[in-house]
């Protein structure tokens, strides 16, 4: 059962795509739920930060990441395999 190499890359690229986006929405719960924690003991109290805005400076930054995380990681996963093949290529011929 020998398919061409064109199949096998766009199979590998489906895969790659798949796993990145697994990987995102897994960085995308734990941001969710440490957030949520760290602002609910906030609001309660438990912590004390100043000045209050400064609660918001992480998860404001970590949300910066998780969109660059999708825009390159998830977004971008074929093109990067494409970069990844024709290097490969390269080095071959």
């Amino acid at each position: 059962m020998a398919g061409t190499i064109e199949e096998y890359k766009r199979v590998f690229r489906e895969a790659t795509v798949a796993d990145q986006m697994k990987l995102f929405k897994l960085h995308l719960g734990i941001y969710l739920v440490v957030n949520v924690i760290w602002i609910a003991l906030n609001m309660m109290g438990s912590i004390r930060i100043d000045p209050s805005l400064a609660v918001y400076y992480s998860p404001f930054g970590w949300g910066v990441l998780v969109v660059v995380h999708y825009w390159f990681y998830v977004r971008g996963a074929e093109s990067l395999c494409k970069l990844r093949e024709d290097m490969v290529e390269s080095k071959i011929k």
